[in-house]
């Protein structure tokens, strides 16, 4: 197994998972910044979401990553203590991000897409009459076969 640098210990299968973990969260976070539409968006944001709670959760636990930092390399307690105060606001703020997607989709987008479907129904109508006038007036007033 390999070992850490000046620790000495190996590299549990907790610092192996944890590293994929991140792998998997910039993975995500990569599509959500190329997220098509808001209905594909608010997907993503979901996915991402529900992925990095239980992470986060996991690194703040106690005998968790941060813990272990805190107690081992204890020269980092200023930088634990601001990544696990980023947890919460990232956290919030995805949660921000999915309620103005779907404010927009119940809102402005949901008007737009009601104004389509009454221009759809106008333009079926409209079409109706056409065709009814031209079949009135090629079969019956012209004697059309």
């Amino acid at each position: 197994m390999m070992t850490e640098p000046g620790g000495g210990e190996s590299i549990s299968n907790a610092n192996v998972q944890a590293i994929e973990e991140h792998r998997k969260i910039r993975e995500l976070t990569e599509r959500l910044g190329h997220a098509p539409s808001l209905v594909e968006l608010l997907r993503r944001l979901r996915e991402l979401r529900s992925f990095m709670a239980p992470h986060f959760t996991g690194e703040e636990a106690p005998g968790g990553f941060f813990d272990v930092v805190r107690t081992q390399a204890s020269r980092h307690l200023g930088t634990v203590q601001q990544l696990e105060t980023e947890h919460a606001a990232l956290l919030g703020e995805l949660d921000r991000l999915a309620k103005g997607a779907r404010a927009c989709l119940v809102g402005p987008v949901a008007e737009i897409l009601k104004q389509a479907r009454e221009l759809a129904r106008r333009l079926h109508e409209h079409e109706a009459r056409e065709n009814e006038l031209l079949i009135d007036a090629l079969y019956v007033d012209f004697g059309g076969d």
